[in-house]
């Protein structure tokens, strides 16, 4: 007689048995994780048994979400002269390296912009700062999301 378990290998050193539940279903060979989170990411292990010995198998699950961002302010309002400040949020929570580009109205940042990361930092601002502000990021697998912001003259 043949017996299949399944386990987990991320809650610690040791492996814990994975029973069925409300998105977990164990169909013999198989593993379903319905409605997948983040969380359930990481290494799981199927053990088969029958009189003539034990084997089992790993396999690492990965959970990609969509990439996602925003900047921060959406709009912000500055005097001349200022300083204005936006910063690129990534709010996927991805655990890929992402490379984050600052554009000024579809085009590369003019020379008084300063965009280091996630902070695009605009000292002295002049009548042509104003305009439209976007964040590019991409991952290294080469997915990309943008997020845009205002930036107005004027100010409180």
């Amino acid at each position: 007689m043949r017996v299949l378990r399944w386990y987990s290998l991320q809650s610690g050193p040791e492996p814990t048995a994975l029973l069925p539940g409300p998105r977990t279903r164990l169909l013999g060979p198989i593993l379903v994780v319905e409605a997948v989170t983040p969380e359930d990411a990481g290494m799981y292990r199927c053990a088969a048994s029958n009189p003539g010995g034990e084997a089992s198998a790993e396999l690492r699950l990965l959970v990609s979400t969509p990439l996602q961002v925003e900047v921060s302010p959406t709009t912000l309002s500055v005097h001349l002269g200022g300083t204005a400040e936006f910063r690129c949020v990534e709010t996927s929570r991805s655990s890929s390296p992402l490379l984050i580009t600052w554009y000024k109205d579809g085009r590369p940042l003019p020379g008084s912009a300063r965009g280091s990361g996630d902070r695009l930092v605009i000292p002295g601002v002049g009548r042509d700062d104003r305009g439209m502000y976007q964040c590019l990021v991409r991952r290294a697998e080469g997915e990309t999301a943008q997020a845009s912001a205002e930036l107005q003259l004027g100010g409180k």
